[in-house]
């Protein structure tokens, strides 16, 4: 009887300490997440806006043969004496305009990396201008400025990044909380919202739903961050420098891949990024725009994109991506790259080329963003709302708890043995590990003061 007696006690002693940590890292990671959410909501409606917005620019009336990519390079080259071409986007369909992405001298030598850019768009069947704009100051691209510092730069990244991990941890304890006992009732809560138990039933039932979605969110959207995305994860998930044969251009390379995004726009897959571009021969007679565009239709190529030499000894760049937004489908990505005298083939990387975690980011950043078709923008306009309202009613759930400034109380040796399983997750996420040891070293030190009876 003792022993039948203790173990449902052990067992409620470990419930109340999950719940507690659960409940701590909730009320961090709720506001965070909340932004992300709402932003992201925001992100998905703005692009349909933003389309229609720059209908005048990016539609035109149908003819019947369009210039030479050559013919329009030249007018925008007078019309923009002092930038750089970097990008040409040859129309994707009989009524759209053709695009050339400009940018600052005195960038153009360096790659243009994160650099200020504006988009011109052409007629292409008459060569008239008919205007430009900043792409990084739409307002999609502002909102996912937001979406990925806050506006606060680093340390905005920084403090995502510390919130994103956390809050897999919270849903970690959070299945654990709600792990059905008694059935699959957890996913018919009631329909009345008198009480707090009402809140939490829907609270549970929208987490279930919304738990696995959530946390592909999240590691997806961790890829992006300075730490986690940027030093440990995307260098191992990213093509070898020397998976290509270098041979063929000049042994030195100079630059990467990201080279080709621009400010607020990603130009090139996460698993490219970090990749070494290859370097034109020396020459005196380089390759011209039409030669570029003939040899990538010749190559098979539908929608694309042309990036022009940033160097010297820089390449003709042929590209077809999803994260660029030519195609709804990783698997034909495709970048060509061609010596800018020659015209030789230097590199040609494709989908299979990924290794297997590029191949996995390269379908789920694309996905993450609704890139993939109606289907995905819509699925995602659902997915964030139902995270909105988790995040909501657990936030309603604080409110209504009686002793709200206090997290709930459990015995200290199974919330030190949670503690310690959560951190050790959490070293997955070195931020966010040592802001849970933060958290975890601050909660020690209070109930040391609280236990103490000398204590004023």
């Amino acid at each position: 009887m003792t022993g039948s007696a203790s173990a449902p006690s052990r067992a409620g002693r470990f419930y109340r300490a999950v719940w507690r940590w659960h409940f701590l890292v909730g009320v961090l990671v709720l506001p965070f997440l909340f932004l992300l959410a709402f932003s992201g909501l925001l992100m998905l409606l703005s692009k349909p806006l933003d389309t229609a917005l720059n209908q005048s620019l990016q539609t035109v009336e149908a003819g019947a043969d369009p210039l030479p990519a050559s013919v329009l390079l030249q007018t925008v080259e007078q019309q923009y004496p002092h930038a750089a071409v970097k990008l040409y986007l040859p129309p994707q369909g009989a009524d759209q305009s053709a695009r050339f992405s400009l940018q600052p001298h005195f960038h153009a030598g360096h790659g243009g990396h994160h650099a200020p850019a504006t988009v011109v768009y052409l007629n292409p069947y008459t060569g008239e201008l008919l205007g430009d704009h900043d792409p990084a100051a739409s307002l999609y691209a502002r909102i996912k400025e937001f979406h990925g510092s806050l506006f606060l730069g680093d340390l905005g990244d920084a403090l995502i990044e510390i919130a994103a991990g956390l809050a897999v941890l919270m849903i970690i304890t959070g299945l654990y909380l709600a792990w059905p006992k008694g059935g699959l009732r957890v996913l018919m809560p009631s329909r009345s919202l008198r009480n707090r138990e009402d809140w939490r039933g829907w609270h549970l039932s929208i987490g279930w739903l919304i738990a696995l979605p959530l946390l592909f969110f999240l590691i997806s959207g961790l890829a992006w961050t300075n730490i986690w995305g940027g030093q440990l994860v995307q260098p191992w998930g990213s093509l070898p420098g020397t998976g290509f044969d270098a041979s063929k251009g000049t042994p030195t390379v100079v630059q990467e891949h990201a080279s080709m995004n621009e400010a607020g726009l990603h130009r090139v897959p996460w698993a490219v990024e970090q990749t070494p571009m290859p370097q034109s021969t020396p020459g005196n007679h380089p390759l011209r725009l039409d030669a570029v565009v003939s040899e990538a239709r010749s190559q098979g190529f539908g929608n694309f994109r042309v990036h022009f030499p940033q160097q010297d000894s820089g390449v003709w760049t042929v590209s077809a991506t999803t994260i660029a937004g030519d195609l709804t489908n990783p698997g034909d990505e495709r970048i060509l790259h061609l010596d800018q005298s020659t015209g030789q083939v230097l590199q040609d990387i494709r989908f299979a080329d990924y290794p297997a975690m590029g191949k996995a980011m390269a379908a789920s950043i694309p996905f993450h963003q609704g890139d993939l078709g109606l289907w995905n923008w819509l699925l995602n306009l659902l997915l964030v709302t139902l995270i909105l309202a988790l995040t909501l009613t657990g936030g309603l759930l604080w409110w209504k708890r009686q002793s709200r400034r206090a997290p709930p109380r459990s015995e200290p040796a199974p919330a030190r043995t949670v503690a310690a399983i959560m951190l050790v997750i959490a070293v997955a996420f070195p931020l966010s590990a040592a802001a849970l040891l933060a958290i975890i070293l601050v909660d020690a030190l209070l109930s040391m003061r609280k236990a103490d009876p000398t204590t004023p």
